[in-house]
């Protein structure tokens, strides 16, 4: 396997061209550079579903013989589920062949179908709101991946991401996924701690340390512009519908060429700030007023 992590769009075209296949590589205004696969969600390409479950469903081990990928941002789960499931790492039906002389609870366990645990991947990538990980089998393996990957904005982050997938699905660690779900009890008290400035009843920043739009969306405004003490900026809306509401047209899409410097991106209810560049308070609060204006623009034309 060769994971190569680039901010830059020409380097991840640059290795597309030599048969490399470029997972999520968005790059704002930019746009996404993709490979024979398709395996982005943003942009240009946001009508797909996420590619965890494109990857795992329509793509299992069709680069076991080709490990090359091309990344950028962060080692996320979608993204490393997705590396995985091209690479044939995980648990899938198709591998009976494989495990046909294998003991028997090692056969069952390296064929088990994950198809719900990729469901719920792409689930809380694109429309997190009202899930709750800890309820299930599947979303407390997510929780636990979540916890303990680090999603580095680097290839090491991605190899990281991609053999805990292969570990955890193999044998899940019963005890760990226990704590896991304590884990996320604490988060959600944190992100109750989070410092918020309210910019209108529709629009919030957050400072926080951890990951809580699903805390903020039911407790703060339905668009949070998220900061977090590296400097990247998140910006997410509640789902398509709230964003279509409150903006129109393609909801925080049309947003992104407005934001300040050059590079934002995502799709209609989430995006962020430029791939690599540490953003400030300030420019949080000048994003969310851009919003916040667009929102006031978009209902007197209404």
């Amino acid at each position: 396997m060769e994971i190569i992590h680039t901010n830059s769009t020409e380097t991840a075209k640059a290795l597309s061209k030599k048969g490399y296949e470029p997972i999520e590589c968005s790059f704002g205004h930019h746009g996404s550079v993709v490979g024979p696969l398709v395996m982005d969600h943003h942009g240009e390409h946001s009508e797909l579903e996420g590619v965890a479950l494109r990857a795992y469903r329509d793509h299992f081990g069709a680069r076991k013989d080709d490990p090359r990928f091309v990344v950028t941002g962060a080692a996320d789960a979608d993204a490393c589920f997705c590396i995985a499931s091209l690479m044939g790492l995980l648990p899938h039906p198709s591998r009976l062949d494989e495990f046909e002389s294998a003991p028997p609870h090692i056969r069952k366990a390296m064929t088990a179908d994950l198809l719900v645990l990729g469901e719920i991947v792409n689930q809380m990538d694109t429309a997190p709101i009202g899930v709750r990980l800890e309820e299930t089998d599947e979303g407390s393996l997510l929780l636990l991946w979540n916890q303990t990957s680090g999603q580095a904005q680097d290839a090491l982050g991605f190899y990281a991401g991609v053999h805990l997938w292969r570990h955890y699905t193999g044998n899940p660690p019963s005890k760990l996924v226990e704590a896991a779900k304590l884990e996320e009890q604490d988060r959600v008290k944190n992100a109750r701690k989070a410092i918020i400035d309210g910019v209108s009843d529709e629009v919030a920043i957050v400072q926080s340390d951890v990951w809580g739009f699903d805390v903020w969306y039911a407790e703060v405004a339905p668009i949070i512009v998220a900061l977090t003490p590296d400097g990247n900026i998140t910006v997410g809306c509640r789902d398509s519908e709230m964003a279509e509401k409150l903006l129109g047209e393609g909801g925080l899409s049309p947003i992104w060429p407005k934001l300040a410097p050059e590079g934002w991106g995502g799709r209609n209810v989430i995006g962020g700030s430029p791939r690599g560049r540490k953003m400030s308070r300030h420019e949080a609060l000048k994003a969310a007023r851009v919003i916040d204006r667009s929102i006031r623009v978009n209902n007197r034309v209404a």
